[in-house]
Formats: structure tokens, sequence, C-alpha cells
């Protein structure tokens, strides 16, 4: 007895270290993800705010200025025409630019068309020619503002380039640049956090870095500090940045883990501190050229730690004490096993129940396609017995009516199989042509769409076939996502005469596929939120909210593309943007 007391000690002590060790794991893994999902989302939030303000800043100046007139016939002025235009246009900006350094603006900049910088209000009277020319393509050719973290030996920060039209010819550029300092002062400052930036040194000049006294070097080689950053949290904190520093081994950690693109989160438990890292891209390049680093005190996970030892110690006591009777042991025992059962037994039930929510869904689609099929071939069988019983039955009647049963039968089959591919596991990337796909794909909705009293207008080009290799069947799904979300919101605004549009857009490099509704558009202040997880406008017996999250989802990580939506003269829009290679 007294070694079978000794085993099974021995063994439920190393199996709650070991269960005790996996929750603690969990629950620190889960904390740190909701910590990386908060500051990812704040820094985002504030960069959204700077990129706000950079718009007024743009609107404003043209307003001020006017200079899209004065740069419109810009090469046909003289040297000295141009010396007066650019002194003007100095004048004019210089109070505004100084007013707005204490939202860490560090530059405005006026270029040409040709690339070169007609004013810099942080240099004004340097001439240079701005090789960033793969942004002003960007900008030009698709008639997009552009935003990037951009490392310069002069102008490291945020930039936001706008193009200055008149008559909507581009005839110049608008840079607007925010210090790297802009945004860890408004991290600081509405999240009580100490937030650092660390810049790689690739882009910077060696001469620049010798010789400035913006940046000094960092705690691993090849990165470098914003001095004014470093000032700041001294004062915020109160201490001298190396005070601030982990060991190397964590240091080294936080680094590696910084520059994999990606968001992250570790706890310093020694510190009660945990650094949250968030990588800061070059949209142009899609390199990333540093990183954010995010210290929050942290004393919850270090008291979680201790309790969950206080409970294994409990735990430990406590099975001394059960294994001490060993009819005790044994009803326990059985007692778990049958809490195990039952925990099984509601396993299987949620299982099946979910199998019985897609079966569901899958058998109204069906009858959708099949109502009418079925009542053609009832008709049909109808009419032929009622000819025969009242001798009216000619001798072509039962070609005629065979013909119609034997090709609704058919119809049945095929709409067999065509949710039978849609549903299937396997998804593997194949050859498809486009228009075939959005056809099968509406094969699926179309009855619905009917019975709803809803119209689909197709406007896709059937002679000239796309073909691009594809997951074809999470294209369906998104489709079917935003074609259901467009029939639910007609439904939902009872909009008469509800019409859903499709269409199809090749390019040279991707192509977009287009869904519009003429339901009166999504309101402003939701349209930013409508692919959020769990957000939804039905009621929560009619969505989850995770259908547009999941498209989104799909199409970013799946299809490599981007989905949008935005609001049309008659309703919303969806855009789907893929690449074709």
């Amino acid at each position: 007895m007294r070694i079978l007391f000794t085993i099974i000690f021995v063994f439920l002590t190393l199996l709650s270290l070991i269960i005790f060790d996996y929750i603690s794991t969990k629950t620190k893994e889960y904390h740190l993800n909701q910590k990386t999902m908060t500051y990812e989302r704040a820094y985002n939030t504030i960069y959204d705010q700077y990129k706000d303000l950079s718009y007024v800043i743009y609107t404003g100046l043209l307003k001020l200025t006017n200079i899209q007139n004065e740069f419109k016939y810009m090469k046909n002025k003289t040297y000295k025409e141009k010396v007066q235009i650019k002194k003007e246009l100095y004048l004019q900006v210089i109070n505004r630019f100084n007013t707005l350094r204490n939202k860490k603006l560090i530059n405005i900049t006026f270029i040409l068309p040709n690339s070169e910088i007609f004013l810099d209000m942080k240099q004004p009277f340097k001439k240079t020619m701005n090789e960033n020319k793969r942004a002003f393509n960007f900008v030009k050719n698709n008639k997009e503002n552009m935003d990037s973290f951009e490392v310069k030996d002069e102008d490291t920060g945020f930039n936001f380039l706008y193009s200055i039209k008149s008559e909507n010819d581009v005839v110049g550029f608008l840079n607007i640049t925010f210090s790297e300092q802009a945004i860890t002062s408004s991290l600081m400052e509405q999240y009580y956090v100490l937030t650092n930036f660390i810049i790689k040194n690739d882009n910077f000049s060696k001469k620049y870095l010798e010789n400035t006294e913006q940046y000094k070097d960092a705690h691993f080689k090849g990165f470098s500090h914003n001095t004014n950053i470093l000032a700041e949290l001294k004062e915020v904190s109160r201490k001298d940045i190396m005070s601030l520093k982990p060991e190397k081994k964590i240091s080294k950690q936080i680094y590696n883990d910084a520059m994999k693109n990606e968001a992250n989160s570790i706890f310093i438990n020694n510190d009660n501190i945990i650094v949250t890292t968030i990588p800061v891209m070059n949209k142009l390049t899609n390199r990333q050229e540093a990183f954010l680093a995010v210290l929050s005190k942290e004393n919850g996970l270090s008291n979680l730690e201790k309790t969950y030892r206080l409970i294994l110690l409990l735990f430990i006591f406590l099975y001394l004490s059960i294994l001490l009777a060993l009819y005790f042991l044994i009803s326990r025992s059985i007692a778990e096993k049958n809490s195990l059962n039952k925990i099984i037994k509601k396993d299987k039930q949620l299982l099946e129940q979910m199998k019985l929510a897609q079966m569901g869904e899958m058998i109204g689609n069906i009858a959708h396609q099949w109502r009418q099929p079925l009542s053609t071939i009832s008709t049909a069988a109808s009419g032929l017995k009622m000819k025969h019983e009242f001798g009216m039955l000619e001798e072509n009647d039962i070609p005629e009516f065979t013909d119609t049963i034997v090709t609704n039968t058919k119809y049945l089959s095929e709409t067999i199989d065509t949710f039978r591919d849609f549903i299937k596991e396997e998804k593997e990337t194949k050859e498809i042509v486009i228009q075939e796909r959005i056809d099968e794909t509406l094969k699926i909705v179309r009855a619905s769409l009917e019975n709803s009293y809803i119209k689909l207008i197709n406007n896709i080009d059937y002679e000239k076939p796309l073909k691009v290799e594809i997951v074809a069947e999470e294209l369906a799904q998104v489709l079917i996502n935003i074609l259901n979300n467009a029939k639910d919101v007609i439904i939902q605004r009872k909009i008469e005469e509800g019409t859903i549009t499709i269409d199809l857009i090749q390019g040279n490099k991707n192509f977009k596929i287009t869904v519009e509704d003429n339901a009166k558009g999504i309101e402003e202040d939701v349209l930013p939120k409508i692919f959020d997880p769990y957000f939804t406008t039905k009621h929560q017996f009619h969505g989850t909210g995770l259908g547009l999250y999941m498209s989104k989802l799909i199409v970013e990580k799946h299809l490599f593309g981007r989905l949008e939506a935005e609001n049309t003269n008659e309703g919303a829009k969806f855009i789907i943007t893929i690449p074709l290679s």
C-alpha cells in the first residue's frame, strides 16, 4: 500500500506541475496577446490621427497658397519668377509651419512633377532632387495619396504624400513629414506607457550617422535611437534609458522578435514589465524599417504566477490528504471519469449541432434552387395524368412532358453537383476562368435573390476569358458572403426594386470584382468598422459579425489581395482586388 501510495502521489504531483505550467503558459500567452492587440490598435489609431492631421494641413495649404495655379505654369516661368514665387510661398507657409512644430511636424516640401524640390520649409534655400520617384509615380498613377514611414538622412519620419492638381492634372506634390516622436509622445501621453522608437541603420548614410546628434547607437549594432525620444523618455520615467535596458539575453530576444514583421509582447518577470514591439513598415518597399517598443508596468502576471504556485502547493497537500483514504481515492477517480464522459458527450453534442446547422443552411440554399424545377416536374406529371384521365392524351404529349421532366431532373442533379463542389473540404490552387467561377457562385445564390425579389445585374464581359491560378472555393466563399450581406441589407431596409450589380474589371497587374447594391449605403460612422471581427448591424440572432471579417481575412491572407468598401450614389460597393500573379 505504501508503494502504491508513493507512486500515485508522485504521479499526481508531476501531472499537476504539467497542467499548472500549461495553464500558466496559456494564460500568459493570452494576456500578452491582448496587450499586443491593445497597443497595436493604439499605434494604428494614433497613426490615423496624424494621417487625418496631415490631410487637414494639405487642404489648408492649398487654400492658403493657391500653389496649384502657380505650379500649373511653372515650366514657363523664368528663374527670377520662380525665386519670387518661392519666397512668397515660404512667407505664406512659415507661420503655420512653426505653429505645427509642437505636433512634431518636421518638414513640409513642395515638389515639382520632375521630382525637383521647389521649396523645403526646413531648408528653404536648398535645391535638390527628391529621389523617391517611386512614391510620386504611385500617387500619380493610382490617383491615391501615399503614406509610409521612411528612413532618410535629414527627414526620417512618417511621410504623407499628396498630389497637387489643377483641372485633374497632377502639377506637383506636397509632402508632409512627422517625426517618429509624434507617435511615441502621443502613446506616452494617451496610454501612460514608456515608448521608444528603434530604427535600422540600413538607409542612413554612414557619414550622416557619424556627424548627427539626432540619432545615437541602440543596444544592438545596426540600430539607432532618436535622441529627442530618449530625452523625453528620461523626463517621463525620471530614469536614464540605460537603466531601463533589460539583460542582454532578453534584449536579444526582444530585438529578434521585433524584426519579424509582426507585433509581439514579452514579459520581463524581474522588472514586472511587458515590452510590446510593433513593426514599422515602409509601404512602398514592404520592408520593415523600424519598430516601436512599448514598455508597460505589469504586476498581474507576476501575481498570477505566485497564485498558481500557491494553488499547486494546496493541490499537493490535498492529494496527500486524499490518498490516506483508499475509498476516497476510488470515489474521486470515478467522479473524474464521469466528469470526463460528460465533457466528451457535451463536445459530441456541440459537434452534431454544428453539423446540423451547416446542413440546414445548405438544405435551405438547395431548396431555393429546387423549388421551381420541382414545381415544373409536378405540373408536367399532373398535366400528363389529367390528359390521360380525360382521354385527351395525344401522341406527341408523352415525349413533350417526359422531356420537361428529364430536363428539370437533370437540372436538379447539376444543382447537387454545384453545391457538392462548393462545400468540399479540399481547397487547392488551380487555374480557372474567373468568369466561369463567378457564374457557378451566382447559381448558388440566384434563386435566393429571386425569391427575395432582388434583381441581379451581371455586367461581366465574357468575350475575354480571364485565367488565373487561385483557390477558387475561397473566392466563391467571399463572393457568397458579400452577396448575402447585400441581400440581407436590402431586405432589412425594405428597398423596393432591390438590385445587386456585379462587375469584373481586368487590369495589367490585377483584376477587380465589384458588388454594388442600391440599399442607400453604409453609415459614415459604421463604414470604418464593418470589417472588424464580431461587428454587425444585424439583430443578434441574424448575424455573428464574422462574415465580412472572414471575407477580408480570406482575401488578404489566402488570395493575397485586398477587400474594400465604399459608398456610391445608390448604395454600398464592395471591391475585391486580386493580383494576377
